[in-house]
């Protein structure tokens, strides 16, 4: 199941749709004419038959195209798929290969492959990718902590809050803190719907030391609603974790909590003791919702 942070990175780029092409220029040193219209094309791919002997479809993470400000007798346009990589994956190898095919030959552009990944280890393994192929080949561009830019401007993270993230991702996942706890400052300041989501994205990244840092100084109010993002998103938080049925426990014990001390309903040790140690999500998620009714704490166990 993909996870808080796969599919969070890969909103930024969906959000940010110049991001890819701008990396492209800027950490590749790809040569790229003026563009303009930039468009999510991952539906052209996403409507072919799957593939003989899997269960899955060609679904790409994300597919954007741009057109040149001045067309070219021989081109119109530049496009990228941008691919999330969690785990090594034998089956990506061929597949990679697959979307870039498709979707070049669908749309009639030029096409880029960023792959993005997020661990060390599938770094190597997609930095490898083209050397088995014969003859070797450079086509995938690999976007990791080696290339990405540290980016702590704050004017350029106000301009470009997705790429702030996307950079502090990629470090945080290896151990390097210092942009997370930039960025975290940054997303907290935006005033619409990405606040939030942008936060996740973080703490997502971080260990749970780091994440009980960052969140230290957010009011019960604020805990509540970036709790309540978690919860529904695609995945629970996952973290260094990688989704464990114990760190989903935990976010909906802290949510049973934080509705507790919002509405001001004393828990006492007995209560906070079953809470805590309730291994069921589903009655977790009951005993919230009762929370927000329960005129006292031990009404949410009835």
């Amino acid at each position: 199941m993909p996870s808080t942070l796969h599919q969070g990175v890969v909103s930024l780029f969906r959000d940010d749709p110049r991001l890819a092409f701008d990396l492209l220029r800027s950490v590749f040193g790809i040569e790229l004419p003026p563009l303009t219209q930039y468009t999510d094309r991952k539906g052209e791919i996403d409507r072919y038959l799957p593939i003989t002997g899997d269960t899955g479809e060609l679904r790409m993470d994300l597919a954007l195209s741009a057109e040149l400000e001045q067309p070219e007798h021989r081109r119109a346009g530049i496009a990228v798929i941008v691919e999330v990589q969690k785990r090594i994956n034998s089956t990506k190898r061929w597949r990679l290969w697959v979307y870039w095919a498709l979707l070049a030959e669908q749309l009639k552009r030029n096409t880029a492959v960023l792959v993005v990944p997020l661990s060390k280890a599938v770094g190597r393994w997609s930095r490898g990718l083209g050397r088995l192929e014969i003859p070797m080949r450079e086509g995938l561009l690999v976007l990791d902590h080696e290339n990405m830019p540290r980016i702590t401007a704050l004017e350029l993270a106000r301009l470009r809050p997705a790429m702030v993230v996307l950079s502090a991702v990629l470090h945080a996942i290896n151990g390097d803190y210092e942009i997370a706890q930039f960025a975290w400052g940054v997303a907290l300041d935006l005033a619409d719907a990405r606040r939030w989501r942008y936060a996740a994205i973080i703490l997502s990244a971080v260990p749970q030391h780091e994440r009980e840092r960052m969140i230290g100084d957010l009011t019960m109010e604020e805990r509540h609603e970036l709790t309540e993002l978690e919860l529904n998103s695609i995945a629970y938080h996952d973290g260094r974790d990688d989704g464990k049925r114990e760190g989903k426990l935990e976010v909906l014990a802290e949510l049973v909590f934080t509705i507790l001390e919002l509405r001001e309903l004393p828990v006492d040790t007995a209560s906070r003791a079953k809470i805590q140690g309730c291994s069921d999500a589903d009655l977790l998620q009951r005993w919230a919702a009762r929370a927000k009714q329960a005129s006292e704490t031990v009404n949410i166990f009835d």
